[in-house]
């Protein structure tokens, strides 16, 4: 009798050193595994029917959702990691669900303009104009931007936003002259672009992101174009488009990140300047004269970019947190 009750505690005590937990991670993956050891931001564990020399795995208790023991504890670490710590700022509980992301920074541009387009043609061709150098652009420029977006879902891996991006080009964004100085171009922008923001997490610990980033322009050009060494001042020529970019964000910090885009941008203006011999004040220049082709400007092609931006953030009515 008593060989079988130390028999049975063998039995016993050999269960229970194979017996399964299970963590189920914010991500919706079920991991079957043998708990090793775990602290305040780390879990390490082995999966479950490995062999003793097999790889020892690590999961971040923030993305954990809940861990269920072999012996039925269940450690539920979104009431942890929420109510139990209770920070009560809403740095503390970023990025989570409910926390908006408000962000400023400064950004450097450069741009390549296609130079295949109505101004270039009109350069070149206008018969009142006598012109041997081309038309040139400035490709770098400033960017003053205003982000706001937040995660999404309960991975913690999906951002969403949008923003306001105010781009000051340099007085000789658009540029030529002739050889003689009777003719010349000079133009120069102020945008606003509307971006629209959507972002993935690539990396364990959530602070690199894939973005996609299309945006609205809208752009006000002035300067003036000399014809014949008749200036026609042009100001606030409106003219709309659009930017397609890509690019990732870095968040080496709550407080700051970096970004960096890459993309190609589409954007028309339709030229018009001062004229006190026209009834209206105004006149438009035609591509070919005397064509009725009014001119008008493209600006078109790819940029990059590259900015630092410092973050606050903010509790959103009717998100629940978790």
């Amino acid at each position: 009798m008593k060989k079988e009750l130390i028999l049975l505690m063998l039995l016993l005590v050999s269960v229970k050193a194979v017996s399964q937990d299970t963590i189920f991670v914010k991500s919706g993956e079920v991991i079957p595994a043998v708990i090793i050891s775990k602290d305040n931001t780390e879990i390490k564990y082995k999966k479950f029917s490995q062999k003793e020399s097999a790889a020892i795995y690590s999961v971040f208790v923030s993305d954990v959702k809940s861990i269920h023991y072999s012996d039925g504890i269940v450690a539920d670490y979104t009431e942890t990691q929420v109510l139990s710590k209770g920070p009560k700022r809403p740095v503390e509980l970023a990025p989570m669900m409910g926390i908006g992301k408000l962000s400023i920074g400064m950004s450097a541009n450069r741009f390549s303009r296609s130079t295949s387009d109505e101004l270039t043609k009109f350069w070149q061709v206008n018969p009142f104009l006598k012109n041997t150098t081309p038309v040139s652009s400035n490709p770098g420029y400033y960017a003053l931007e205003l982000r706001m977006n937040m995660v999404m879902g309960r991975s913690l891996r999906n951002w969403i936003g949008t923003g306001l991006e105010l781009i000051f080009t340099p007085d000789d964004a658009i540029y030529a002259n002739s050889t003689d100085g009777r003719d010349e171009i000079n133009l120069h922008g102020f945008y606003y672009n509307i971006p629209l923001y959507y972002g993935h997490t690539i990396n364990h610990k959530k602070n690199l992101i894939a973005i996609f980033e299309p945006a609205l322009n809208l752009a006000f050009f002035s300067g003036n174009i000399k014809v014949d060494g008749d200036d026609g001042k042009i100001s606030s020529n409106l003219g709309t488009g659009m930017n397609l970019a890509f690019g990732v964000d870095w968040l080496f910090s709550k407080r700051f990140h970096v970004s960096l885009r890459a993309g190609q941008r589409f954007l028309k203006i339709k030229e018009s300047h001062k004229d006190e011999t026209s009834s209206s004040g105004y006149s438009s220049y035609y591509t070919n004269p005397p064509d009725k082709d009014f001119l008008t400007i493209k600006v078109n092609g790819p940029y990059v970019s590259a900015g630092l931006y410092w973050s606050m953030y903010y509790k959103m009515k009717g998100f629940r947190m978790e």
